[in-house]
């Protein structure tokens, strides 16, 4: 999901630059870009809460099989 989006976020950017995007498509533009970002956060932040939870369970079993 986040490489199709980083994709998409390139192809916006790119239209943005192009200086024959009208104003009113690059405001659209502009919006689905926050849109997609906003996505990206949020995945991003799921994906921090899992590793966060295996960091414990991998921490949890250090300390039983872990060295004395």
């Amino acid at each position: 999901m986040l490489e199709n989006s980083l994709n998409k976020l390139k192809d916006i950017s790119d239209k943005l630059e192009d200086e024959n995007t009208s104003l009113e498509e690059g405001i659209k533009l502009f919006e689905s870009g926050v849109e997609i970002l906003e996505q990206c956060a949020k995945a991003l932040g799921e994906c921090n809460g899992k590793v966060s939870v295996l960091k414990s369970r991998l921490a949890a079993l250090d300390d039983i099989f872990g060295e004395d």
